[in-house]
């Protein structure tokens, strides 16, 4: 990741960019695209020669006059906060951003990976330029501070339910990733929802259970598993919440749920407004947006002869039933995942 330079600074209009930023209490990232964002309180120092440094008023002539007359050991700094903590930074603590020539390092990934990277350059670019920016659907009061990644497992192992965390003057959003046709709509799994909501979990093998009973499928039974259709359960609507909000073992709460394209497109308007190709949703608004939401149990790495065998016997590490397994490995063949919509080929329990 490149940091910036007076070389840097002398191309374009940087200098401009970087005055008006300094000026208007932007902010820079220290050394790096992920690096923590520094807020300018407008103040800044020059020094020149064999003085000590001093501050100054930045302004575009007092640089572009710096640029061409500095030496070696001549340098300006920048005051900014991190944190409560005001501090003196030398040009080069900060990261050459898209502004001044940079380019983004992680928002080329894959799939979910590129929409939070895409996310997270948009909104710093808003913090960077000044505390003012705001994105309409998050509301006005959310003023954009700064974004980040949410990094690790939750702790019980999987991915957690927050992918972005938004700073704001108010409070720090959770933010949940989807992709218009998400796969799943809540993440965590069989271990996510066993610490939400147990009871669901007992109720759906049950259900599952009694269906594959009726079908002639029971304990030990093989067969091939195109005879076995995606099962869904619906979830009651007083669980819903509980579900897509999740809790701190499951890696959330979450906030707001983001709803747009894997490639995220925007811009920062003069009147501070973000326009991006997405939308953000409360959780009631996204419960009402998505009306229903189903368990979908399907089948997962099958073998190469498709035959599979019913197992309530076995447990996964969960404790619960793994239900499908390869007969000749007792691989779980076992899948859950929580969508909104019913395939006219699903059968519901």
């Amino acid at each position: 990741m490149a940091v910036l330079s007076y070389t840097d600074l002398a191309k374009r209009d940087n200098i401009s960019v970087f005055v008006n930023r300094v000026n208007s209490l932007g902010k820079f990232n220290l050394t790096a695209e992920t690096g923590e964002l520094l807020t300018c309180t407008g103040k800044a120092k020059l020094k020149m020669g064999n003085g000590s440094a001093r501050e100054i008023k930045l302004t575009a002539d007092a640089l572009s006059s710096f640029l061409k007359m500095k030496k070696t050991t001549d340098y300006i700094e920048v005051e900014c906060k991190k944190g409560t903590t005001a501090s003196y930074y030398k040009i080069n603590s900060f990261f050459k951003d898209k502004e001044f020539g940079g380019v983004a390092g992680k928002s080329s990934g894959q799939g979910s990976e590129r929409q939070e990277q895409g996310l997270i350059e948009l909104l710093n670019s808003a913090a960077r330029k000044n505390s003012l920016c705001y994105e309409p659907s998050l509301g006005v009061k959310y003023k954009i501070l700064g974004a980040k990644k949410n990094e690790g497992l939750s702790s019980v192992g999987q991915e957690p339910y927050i992918d972005v965390f938004i700073k704001t003057p108010v409070s720090t959003l959770g933010i949940s990733m989807k992709g218009e046709s998400a796969p799943s709509l809540a993440g965590g799994g069989i271990a996510g929802i066993k610490v939400v909501a147990p009871e669901l979990l007992t109720m759906m093998y049950e259900k599952i259970e009694k269906y594959l009973a009726d079908q002639g499928y029971t304990e030990g039974t093989q067969v091939y598993s195109a005879k076995i259709p995606d099962l869904y359960i619906k979830i009651p609507k007083e669980y819903m919440k509980k579900i897509l909000v999740g809790n701190e073992k499951m890696g959330g709460p979450v906030d707001y749920m983001y709803v747009g394209k894997m490639d995220v497109v925007g811009s920062i308007g003069n009147d501070n407004k973000i326009t991006v190709n997405g939308k953000f949703y409360d959780i009631d608004s996204y419960m009402n947006k998505v009306g229903n939401l189903y368990f979908r149990i399907r089948k997962r790495d099958l073998p190469a002869d498709d035959l599979i065998q019913i197992s309530f016997k076995t447990k996964n590490k969960e404790g619960y039933p793994i239900v499908f397994m390869t007969p000749k490995t007792n691989k779980n063949n076992f899948r859950l995942v929580i969508i909104d919509k019913v395939p006219t080929t699903g059968a519901v329990l």
